[in-house]
């Protein structure tokens, strides 16, 4: 669990839980590493990697010129959007 979240208005104990409690599929190879490192660093208790199946599509892609740094940006964009929709915040 991380402590700093905890001062996160967004957040706060309650959040916190529904993080923890959280189950997450890891999918496909395109930074599912970086994905699953975030969401452990976030406080996700259980995480299925299922390296076989297509992961959710990179909205920003194009962005990146380079592939490894694609990589870790979709990882850790997939990460973000499950935290938030954890959260109820997608949209927000």
């Amino acid at each position: 669990m991380s402590s700093r979240q905890l001062l996160l208005p967004e957040v706060g104990p309650a959040g916190q839980a529904k993080i923890q409690a959280l189950p997450c599929e890891v999918r496909g190879s395109d930074g599912a590493i970086i994905e699953a490192e975030y969401l452990h660093r976030a406080g996700v208790e259980r995480l299925e990697l299922l390296p076989g199946r297509e992961p959710e599509p990179f909205a920003h892609e194009a962005a990146f010129r380079f592939a490894a740094s694609r990589r870790v940006a979709a990882g850790a964009w997939r990460a973000l959007r499950k935290i938030r929709r954890a959260l109820e915040l997608e949209g927000a």
